[in-house]
């Protein structure tokens, strides 16, 4: 064959997923030209270059760039590791996390956080102003942040959010995640490998279960005094406040189905309607109904939520009134490790937020459900999500604009966000 009878006939053979390749090329072009149009309109509309640059001298290397970006993917689609390099483009050409802000100057979208330090648990106002309520453990929000649980070794108290301690009780082994109700009359908390419940004020304190996981309960929202957590077999259990039984959480034909040491966390929210369980390979919503004339919750359905091939769930959080969950999870791949936000809505898509290297970390939301705080250790920032029109924020060097000596000793852990106006 000649050379150009060869040159025809390779002019001919179509591109491998040319539409998708052109499509990139199209996204890449069109973004560089908006960053030019942002460049110019923060200076006060069109540019008016100088002499000596010429009027067209600033766009062309932009459009230069984008334009041979384009011809490159369309050429490594060609070649046998286009497959790899496909993975590579579709990682790295999504959704990325906004430019970090050098400190928290204000909670966005308002409320109060609770985070865990090095030095304790520290109250974050509105304002980003910082208090540390003393050297505790770990600590979580009242029903309206009136108060603060928190504990130290085998000790439970009961803080404002000043720190001043209203009471404290000690139990027989190490005091681990308490939680208070709803209602604000009880307190759910771990000593050991039991889960007990003592009374808003300190008294009655009473045992649950003598064996459980090392899973943090959940109260119901829906206003019955009903407590959800897995007991030592791994199961999901629904026990009252008054009484030490309890009762499967899960329907007959699924029993077993969640397996002890693999669960991580539940959440019971969704208005009452759903419990999550989250673990490293899976995220369930165990459906639930409040039979009114019973006062309590009964079991329905229990869904899986679908999990992308090779990922890792890092964190997951069920929103306070709608059926919606925000993950974090994490991929290996060849070319390195990467962290997405994943959001899945009843009946459509995961909608992937943002997608970061390294990984992310825990995830929590906004008192009014409609933004995400999810903590990005590697980077050291924390990112305010809104999951609707509005502008994302980063606050960077976050181990250290949290840290109430200035002087950060490690990452800082989210305990809550309160709350809702």
């Amino acid at each position: 064959m000649t050379n150009d009878k060869l040159n025809r006939a390779l002019r001919e053979v179509p591109i491998p997923e040319s539409a998708e390749a052109e499509e990139r090329g199209r996204q890449i072009v069109a973004a560089a030209f908006e960053e030019r149009r942002s460049d110019n309109s923060e200076v006060g509309g069109a540019m008016t270059p100088t002499r000596s640059e010429g009027r067209s001298r600033r766009p062309i290397p932009r459009l230069a760039l984008g334009l041979s970006l384009a011809a490159l993917l369309a050429i490594l689609l060609l070649s046998p590791a286009g497959a790899a390099v496909r993975d590579w483009v579709d990682d790295t050409f999504t959704a990325s996390p906004p430019h970090p802000e050098p400190t928290l100057a204000k909670v966005p979208g308002g409320g109060r956080l609770l985070v865990q330090t090095g030095e304790g648990p520290v109250v974050v106002q509105p304002d980003g102003s910082k208090r540390l309520l003393g050297n505790y453990e770990g600590a979580s929000w009242s029903p309206h942040g009136l108060f603060v649980a928190a504990v130290e070794g085998r000790d439970l108290s009961a803080l404002e959010p000043d720190g001043t301690s209203r009471w404290s009780i000690t139990a027989a082994q190490r005091v681990a995640d308490p939680r208070w109700s709803p209602s604000g009359e009880r307190i759910a908390y771990r000593s050991g490998k039991s889960l007990r419940i003592v009374a808003g004020d300190g008294s009655g304190d009473h045992l649950v279960n003598p064996e459980t996981a090392p899973v943090a309960p959940a109260w119901s929202p829906s206003g019955t005094p009903e407590l959800a957590y897995v007991n030592g077999q791994g199961q999901l259990r629904i026990a009252t406040s008054e009484k030490s039984a309890s009762r499967s959480g899960a329907p007959p034909d699924m029993a077993g189905a969640v397996v002890g040491p693999r669960v991580r966390k539940i959440d019971w929210g969704a208005g009452g309607q759903s419990i999550l369980e989250v673990s490293p390979g899976s995220l369930h919503l165990q459906g639930m109904r409040l039979n009114k004339l019973e006062g309590r919750s009964e079991l329905r359905r229990r869904t899986s939520l679908p999990i992308a091939p090779g990922a890792t769930v890092v964190d997951a959080a069920l929103a306070p009134q709608r059926p919606l969950v925000a993950a974090a999870v994490t991929f290996w791949k060849k070319h390195g490790t990467y962290g997405e936000a994943v959001v899945y809505r009843p009946g459509k898509q995961p909608r992937t937020l943002l997608s970061v290297p390294g990984s992310l970390g825990q995830v929590e939301w906004s008192p009014d459900g409609r933004r995400l705080l999810i903590a990005w250790p590697g980077a050291n920032q924390w990112l305010f999500l809104p999951l609707g029109r509005g502008r994302g924020r980063a606050i960077a060097d976050i181990s250290k604009a949290i840290a109430p000596s200035g002087r950060p000793t490690s990452f800082p852990l989210l305990a809550g966000w309160c709350c809702r106006r």
